[in-house]
């Protein structure tokens, strides 16, 4: 009865919002109309296609119904495709492809943002100001300027309608994760899509991103890795302003320098590494967008609307857990590890034969990424629920690794205190 009252209240609360936003959930319905036929087909005939090919169907619905729908339907497909504890492997891989997508708006519209922000006289404060922005994301916009001091400086703008947009999806969401929820009695998905949506209220007001890169500023980062400088007086919920960095996204710059890759890479790499296993606090966002490599040859940490956060409990283990997967405690239990680290739903024995049997010699060759989310695929086929902080984590390593592999360089999983002594100062 209480589920039903929930649903019930959920679906008043979301009729509303499928009458402003008929087109957008016109549009969802079709699609996934499409994709439950689509599984009905193979329940029926499963010999005609592999499940594999099903869900690879499935997959590139969504993620095409999540481009057309935008906002926070490209930021929610970002969201599940860091989720290979909840979907397969090729829902995963589809998603990813949205990333680092956005729909540019006209200036017209971030000129009426940048009003309400600081008045109509805002362009008083700039020498400069480039209309084209450099940068489009699911929910803002960059745009480079510079202040009549002379400093050059970046201008991230909130996209016009994008939190009305989002108090609409949102009931929407809710509804649907209430409806579904009795037929995944494994995953709680209405948790799951509580986590999405205070996820992006919180990167909807920029004022936590201004604190998360200022905590973040105060980490003795190695060198030749450096966030932007903020200029807090100008910045505020729908505008963050930042020194300009001048420099190359870091995936063109290494296509273009192939022989500076192990460098770069591998002192990227490190920097995260102390993060998550020595700070406990860490960019959680690390695809190659949100990276520049100076003239230099320093790295600049772009992004700080996602900060994965760690206890001094949760950097302790998953640090044994992370090391011990990596082979530096041999001596360690690993399924003890992922017990200890807050898997739940199999013995340890349980935890330890499907690591292992992922694992053998490949977190010391070059598939680390793919063991990493093989261990997660595992653990989701056998009902493990998996930490959120672990997830976060693993997106880390899935992403960073991806690129190592990528541009062929060779992991290094040396301890941060045995490369150089780093300390935090938050």
């Amino acid at each position: 009865m209480a589920l039903a009252g929930n649903i019930a209240r959920s679906g008043v609360a979301a009729l509303g919002s499928l009458l402003s936003g008929r087109r957008r959930y016109a549009r969802a319905l079709a699609v996934f109309g499409e994709i439950v036929a689509l599984y009905a087909r193979y329940k029926l005939s499963p010999d005609s296609k592999s499940l594999n090919e099903i869900h690879q169907g499935a997959a590139e619905r969504v993620t095409e119904l999540c481009r057309q729908n935008g906002a926070i339907w490209v930021k929610a497909a970002q969201f599940f495709s860091c989720r290979p504890d909840v979907l397969p492997i090729e829902y995963i891989k589809a998603l990813q492809v949205l990333q680092n997508e956005g729909m540019q708006v006209p200036f017209a519209a971030i000129d009426q943002a940048l009003t309400r922000a600081w008045g109509s006289q805002w362009r008083s404060q700039f020498s400069e100001f480039s209309e084209i922005p450099v940068a489009v994301a699911s929910i803002a916009q960059v745009h480079k300027a510079k202040l009549t001091c002379g400093q050059e400086v970046a201008i991230k703008v909130r996209l016009p309608d994008v939190v009305r947009l989002f108090d609409q999806d949102a009931r929407v969401f809710r509804f649907m994760a209430e409806l579904i929820s009795p037929f995944f009695k494994q995953l709680d998905f209405a948790q799951i899509t509580e986590q999405l949506l205070e996820m992006t209220a919180v990167e909807l007001d920029f004022r936590n991103e201004a604190q998360n890169l200022e905590r973040f500023s105060r980490i003795s980062h190695p060198q030749r890795i450096r966030v932007p400088v903020l200029r807090q007086k100008i910045s505020c919920a729908e505008v963050l302003v930042t020194h300009w960095e001048e420099g190359e996204r870091l995936r063109e710059y290494l296509d273009e320098n192939p022989g500076h890759a192990a460098d770069i890479l591998t002192l990227l790499f490190g920097s995260y590494l102390q993060q998550v296993t020595r700070v406990g606090l860490y960019q959680a966002d690390p695809h190659p967008g949100n990276f520049i490599v100076s003239p230099e040859g320093e790295v600049v940490i772009l992004d700080f609307g996602a900060i994965g956060k760690l206890t001094p409990q949760e950097v302790s283990r998953y640090s044994k857990l992370l090391y011990g997967l990596m082979g530096f405690t041999p001596d360690i239990d690993i399924g003890q590890l992922f017990v200890d680290a807050g898997f739940v739903g199999g013995k340890a024995e349980t935890l330890r034969d499907l690591a292992l049997y992922v694992l053998s010699d490949r977190m010391h060759g070059d598939n680390v990424a793919t063991a990493m989310e093989e261990i997660i695929e595992k653990f989701r086929e056998n009902h493990v629920r998996i930490p959120d902080t672990y997830i976060g984590i693993a997106r880390v390593l899935i992403t960073l690794g991806g690129l190592l592999m990528h541009y062929k360089v060779p992991f290094d999983w040396t301890p941060p205190e045995q490369r150089t002594s780093l300390k935090a100062r938050t």
